[in-house]
């Protein structure tokens, strides 16, 4: 017996392929069990082909006969009843008397079974013989029985039994093989080949709605038509073949179980107790849980004490095409009857149910807005406000709540669906305000953003900075967000740092965003004064708060506090659904981490990101999350993937993203020893100190000097040097201000330059483990320049471990010709032999004592060679002992 989806398709194939292999030496038995859709006949389809092809005779019947005894059983052997008159004395007339209807009384099952089980051995001794049974579920109970005689025998004689059963169906005694679903690759590729012309929303959809469904994912896409508002709740149109595949039985059904089930397609929430009260106000008299027996035994739905479910979404899907539209409506209206003690879903309900226009139903469902949000996610509250926006008798009230609807799909990362609500929305007659943030939502939802003329001028942030100032806020985060994306004019930027001094609430989110945005470097102190911190509790209203605070950190450079914002607006983002603003979010965050040099972390957010984007397209963030990648690979070492995709990238001209690759092609140039090339790339990024810095050229001054130093241009370096800390005088970005000790000291003289490694060692730099090991690297490498050979080992064997744990260990070899003249030291050239010992049983976690009564010393002798050990090896205390040796952190001990 095979176990139900251990076996994929090919393996299945696999198995067929090798049931036809055995014969004529030997026969065989199986029944592929699944439900509708997955593929049963298809493969029984190989089967036959396969069969053909080798010379096999094949006797093929389908499920749905006449019905009559044996009914499925005469057109099974329909082509080899000529030889009934070679059958043994008897028999012959036994299976005539079977298969011809009205030819007398019907003999026993065992008897005909016996009489077929010889015609068939008889024909299989001239030709091998496969016996093809498709919905073997549906055939008469007698051809059934037959049918298991036959199968059970089948090991022994040159012939094979192939059925089909639904699941939940078998034939007596005959081994099972489970046909799965589709697992999400193949189900993709599948789909792809039927729904190229959808969007990808609507393939998405499918996607989900399918499960895995072989004929729902060909059906889905050919029966599709645009159904009104898509919520989460709207149903996806059926073809025919779906509906009898899915549905078959519904036709069938007594009008007070259709009545139910229409009310629980409706419904979806699948509580038997309201469906039963609905149904019965439906139906106008009382309905009980027995009237759904047929439906039950029809396998259209899944009862227990409390829930009503339909087995797959199609069955829903084909309940509700079945019915008309009138009928829908009913049966929302009463689920709204019954659900007076839950007014969000009888809203809902109330909703579904109206047939044109009414301003009562409308004004609940947009307040109900934020509860769905809350509770079903972004798709239902855009549900709710485009239905909310149909309903609205007032034009200037529907533009309003298409609008809403707009900005909750823009966060949703459905860029098209944005566009089309903003089209309809600037088609009612909207009030000056929604002019505005509709001119603010298409600005702000860009897909390629180019220097120019935006629809939203700082001019309407100062009108509306008295009347609206919430609206004003958008307006000119929108403007900001703009300059930021356009690389627009300093005129530009200056004039959004003028609107935002005209703004109350100062505190506002997105008030510090914009001025991060549009002025990093003079309005960063600004901006970090407002940002929250740990000290202020870190209170804000939402995930967007949250974003945009984080947002501010990272573009005024300081990671560390963008970290915990971003970090804590990510798990909301996820829950509410707004993909889109998650994986800007996600993407920002990484950058952060990759700086911080929490590289592992990074990586990971940066392929969540790119599921996101798989899933739901959004071509500007695409171009986001390649430069993202070419940063991983230039700091990684892969100069040639982070040339290959900032190259790409660059196609896309966007002004905005330049700043990116400069620093992902700088780095790459600078790991493979190309330093004038990355000066030449890093040094845009400092040029003006005042006018464009962004972050990214606070992130290029340690490998700015690294490259223009190596690169013989060290009174270049003392420029740019003399450019960040022009910078530094004017902006407080830790970013900037924790790489600034390491440059100084790089390109100070010899006989200063040991004073300032300290100083730049001596930072808190533990948050910062990339810019500790390069600087310990440098530290080093000027320790060996002065002959101080010990010190320098020291030195370049702490930043050579700290490269690693950090996931670098190819930085630690960026030192001139060190790789290849003067390797790093290791521990073994550091330490003596038994130093080196000690040290490594102190790391495993041994105290002292238990270490002297393993080497046979006195503890005093154990504690000298450590005393002697740790200042070799740049350590201060035991617990750095094991990453430093590359082992598990040691187990506490006592003693």
């Amino acid at each position: 017996m095979y176990e139900a989806g251990l076996l994929g398709r090919d393996e299945q194939l696999r198995v067929l392929r090798e049931l036809m292999r055995r014969l004529p030496d030997a026969g065989g038995a199986l029944a592929l069990q699944g439900g509708p859709g997955v593929g049963r006949s298809a493969l029984l389809r190989v089967a036959v082909e396969s069969a053909r092809t080798a010379g096999r005779l094949t006797l093929e019947v389908a499920g749905r006969c006449d019905g009559t005894p044996f009914g499925g059983l005469r057109e099974l052997l329909g082509p080899v009843l000529g030889a009934v008159d070679a059958l043994p004395a008897g028999q012959g007339g036994i299976l005539r008397s079977a298969i011809e209807t009205g030819s007398g009384p019907v003999p026993g099952t065992f008897k005909v079974a016996l009489a077929a089980f010889n015609l068939i051995t008889t024909r299989a001794a001239e030709q091998p013989v496969v016996l093809i049974a498709d919905d073997a579920q549906w055939l008469d109970g007698p051809t059934r029985d037959v049918l298991a005689f036959l199968a059970r025998r089948a090991s022994d004689n040159p012939f094979v039994v192939l059925a089909a059963v639904r699941s939940g169906w078998i034939l007596p005694g005959v081994p099972v093989l489970d046909v799965p679903v589709l697992d999400e690759p193949s189900a993709r590729r599948l789909l792809a080949g039927h729904a190229a012309a959808l969007s990808p929303s609507v393939r998405e959809r499918i996607l989900e709605e399918a499960l895995g469904n072989p004929l729902a994912l060909v059906e889905l896409p050919a029966a599709w038509h645009p159904t009104g508002p898509q919520g989460s709740w709207a149903h996806l149109p059926v073809s025919p073949a779906l509906a009898t595949a899915f549905a078959g039985g519904l036709g069938e059904l007594p009008a007070l179980a259709r009545d139910a089930l229409l009310v629980a397609a409706v419904d979806q929430v699948g509580d038997l107790s309201e469906i039963l009260a609905a149904a019965s106000v439906l139906a106008g008299r009382p309905v009980t849980v027995d009237v759904l027996d047929s439906a039950v035994a029809a396998s259209l739905i899944r009862l227990d004490r409390t829930t009503l479910r339909f087995p797959h979404p199609v069955v829903r899907f084909a309940v509700l095409e079945a019915e008309t539209a009138v009928r829908r409506r009913a049966a929302d209206a009463a689920m709204a009857q019954v659900l007076c003690e839950q007014p969000d879903r009888r809203t809902w309900h109330r909703a579904q149910s109206a047939g044109g226009p009414d301003d009562e139903i409308a004004d609940e469902l947009a307040d109900a807005q934020g509860s769905l949000l809350r509770r079903h996610g972004v798709r239902a509250a855009i549900w709710a406000l485009e239905r909310s926006a149909q309903l609205t008798a007032d034009s200037a009230v529907r533009g309003h709540r298409l609008l809403g609807a707009a900005e909750h799909a823009y966060g949703l990362g459905r860029i098209r669906l944005t566009h089309s609500l903003i089209d309809e929305a600037e088609r009612q007659e909207l009030n000056a305000a929604d002019r505005a943030r509709a001119w603010s939502l298409r600005d702000i939802s860009d897909v390629d953003p180019q220097p120019g003329p935006a629809r939203t001028q700082v001019g309407d942030i100062v009108e509306l900075s008295a009347g609206d100032p919430d609206l004003a806020l958008d307006l000119l985060l929108t403007v900001a967000l703009r300059v930021h994306r356009t690389g627009a004019d300093p005129a530009l930027r200056a004039g959004v740092v003028a609107a935002a001094e005209q703004l109350t609430g100062t505190s506002d989110p997105r008030h510090i965003a914009a001025l991060a945005l549009a002025e990093p470097v003079r309005c960063g102190p600004l901006v970090a004064d407002r940002l929250p911190s740990n000290e202020t509790g870190w209170h804000l209203p939402d995930a967007d708060g949250l974003r945009l605070s984080g947002m501010a950190a990272h573009e005024i450079g300081d990671p560390v506090r963008a970290v915990e914002l971003l970090g804590r607006a990510e798990p909301v983002l996820r829950e509410q659904g707004r993909l889109g603003l998650l994986s800007e979010t996600l993407l920002t965050h990484a950058v952060d981490l990759l700086l911080l040099g929490d590289w592992p972390r990074a990586v990971q957010l940066v392929e969540e990101a790119r599921r996101i984007l798989a899933g739901t397209p959004q071509p500007a963030m695409t171009a986001v999350l390649s430069s993202t990648n070419a940063v991983v690979a230039a700091l990684r070492g892969q100069a040639g993937r982070a040339r290959e995709l900032a190259d790409t990238v660059a196609a896309w001209q966007r002004p905005d993203l330049v700043p990116t690759l400069r620093l992902a092609r700088g780095v790459a140039q600078l790991g493979v020893g190309k330093y004038a090339e990355a000066y030449e790339e890093l040094r845009r990024l400092v040029d003006r100190p005042h006018e464009g810095l962004r972050w990214q050229g606070f992130a290029a001054a340690m490998p700015l000097v690294m490259a223009a130093v190596r690169g013989n241009g060290r009174q270049e370096a003392v420029c740019i040097l003399e450019v960040l800390e022009e910078a530094a005088r004017a902006t407080t970005a830790p970013l900037l201000h924790v790489q600034l000790p390491y440059a100084r000291a790089v390109l100070a003289a010899d006989d200063a330059a040991e004073e300032l490694y300290l100083v730049a060692l001596g930072q808190d730099l533990t948050r910062w483990p990339l810019v500790k090991a390069r600087t310990e690297q440098a530290y080093g490498q000027w320790l060996r320049r002065c002959r101080q050979a010990a010190r320098s080992r020291t030195m370049l064997l702490s930043a050579r471990n700290s490269f690693e744990l950090i996931g670098a260990s190819d930085l630690a070899c960026h030192g001139p010709a060190q790789a290849v003249a003067d390797p790093l030291p290791t521990v073994v050239k550091l330490l003596s032999r038994q130093e080196t010992l000690i040290t490594r049983l102190a790391a495993e976690g041994l105290s002292n004592r238990e270490i002297a009564e393993r080497l046979n010393l006195s503890r005093h002798t154990v504690a000298a060679h450590l005393y002697r050990a740790f200042p070799k090896l740049g350590i201060t205390s035991r617990s750095q002992l094991a990453p430093l040796l590359n082992l598990r952190e040691p187990a506490t001990r006592n003693g």
